[in-house]
């Protein structure tokens, strides 16, 4: 279903688009302290984005059940999907240019501390390059998760707004109630997901505010 894969490409697109504008900037694997910490945030708060409008979109088809004017309400939830869907137009362009300088990154911190010549400071260049590494991993572990439980929940979306096509009259919403239920898990699990998403980016923000962006050679 066309609308289906345009949703869910929403979750891919926003989602990388704060991964690798945060870990590439330009050519350079290295960014400043303080420039990698905003850009670590600006990730942060674009993941935070991202989950209240999946959040605000579960709430705005929830009150359907019990707003007193049910068609109002069934049309707010269709905007809301509709606001969601214009989201990744909007950011799919910036994940293509900057999809491979995000693949680059580590790539390049790796090849600059091999290159590292006074062992102590080679050292400490793998130790934080662990570290990011080690975080970076579960950012995409995290988003995998979040992307295998919205597929589910953007399913239940669609099945819902079928069923209360038309006039999302008392039957209907009854005959809904098993999706809602799990549209509501669903969405405990990718805002769950997501929210461990943030915890790294926060972490790696506020390492990068403490220690060089990238090694020194």
């Amino acid at each position: 279903m066309k609308s289906k894969h345009v949703v869910f490409c929403l979750v891919t697109a926003l989602i990388n688009a704060a991964l690798v504008s945060t870990l590439a900037s330009g050519s350079e694997a290295a960014l400043k302290p303080l420039e990698a910490k905003t850009r670590m945030e600006a990730a942060c708060r674009e993941i935070g984005t991202l989950r209240s409008n999946i959040f605000l979109t579960l709430t705005e088809l929830d009150l359907v059940r019990s707003a007193e004017d049910r068609q109002a309400q069934y049309q707010k939830f269709n905007r809301q999907l509709t606001n969601m869907m214009e989201q990744v137009n909007l950011t799919a362009e910036r994940v293509r240019i900057m999809k491979e300088k995000g693949r680059a990154y580590f790539a390049d911190w790796e090849t600059m501390t091999k290159e590292i010549q006074e062992p102590e400071k080679r050292k400490e260049a793998e130790s934080r390059y662990a570290v990011r590494k080690d975080s970076y991993d579960r950012i995409f572990e995290n988003l995998q998760t979040a992307k295998a439980n919205f597929e589910p929940l953007l399913d239940d979306f669609l099945q819902i707004q079928k069923l209360l096509e038309g006039t999302p009259d008392p039957a209907k919403v009854a005959a809904a109630k098993q999706a809602f239920a799990h549209a509501n898990w669903h969405c405990i699990d990718v805002q769950r997901a997501l929210m461990q998403v943030e915890l790294q980016f926060t972490f790696l923000g506020e390492d990068f505010a403490l220690n060089d962006a990238g090694p020194e050679k």
